[in-house]
């Protein structure tokens, strides 16, 4: 069965992004470090979803092309946007634990990974669809912004599963629902 992970970078301080919906803080590290693991990572991805506010941030990108050709996407969105070429987008607004069943049968033996941001993770974990947290904190103070993972109350604990660390100090915790 496919699990939902949320998979992201945080500050230290626990921001995903500026108050203006910028990673320059990240950015700065390269991602050179991280990319084998994030290879790894995306091989076992067979669905996705993001928040309006991620895709139109991909998008902006100077990417050649879509970065998750031959994998669907959903985007949770009242607007209509436009689609790259070799993109396989799905437009949603509705029950997120629709979404969430939609989302898993698409990716079949593989996983779905939840992009972002922390506002559509949480709605997500309010309803206990979130499987496993992967957030690698970046060693860096944002200040404000953008969180995590803005729940509005306590989770049920978490387990952690595993850590990684990379040369730059980032450290990657694993965390799954207990």
């Amino acid at each position: 069965m496919s699990l939902m992970k949320y998979y992201v970078a945080s500050s230290i301080d626990g921001f995903i992004a500026d108050p203006h919906d910028r990673i320059d803080w990240l950015l700065q590290f390269g991602f050179e470090e991280f990319d084998e693991h994030y290879q790894a990572f995306l091989s076992g991805i067979g669905a996705l979803v993001m928040g309006a506010t991620t895709y139109e941030f991909i998008l902006g990108e100077p990417a050649a092309e879509w970065p998750y050709a031959g994998i669907p996407a959903w985007v949770v969105t009242h607007r209509q946007l436009a689609v790259p070429d070799g993109a396989d987008v799905t437009f949603f607004s509705g029950d997120i634990a629709q979404l969430d069943t939609e989302l898993r049968d698409a990716a079949g033996d593989r996983d779905v990974w939840l992009v972002g941001g922390g506002a559509l993770a949480a709605q997500f974990a309010a309803l206990g669809l979130v499987d496993e947290l992967h957030v690698t904190y970046v060693p860096v103070l944002v200040g404000s912004g953008k969180p995590l993972l803005p729940v509005a109350e306590a989770s049920r604990p978490l387990v952690l599963a595993g850590t990684k660390t990379f040369p730059s100090g980032s450290v990657e915790h694993v965390y799954r629902f207990a």
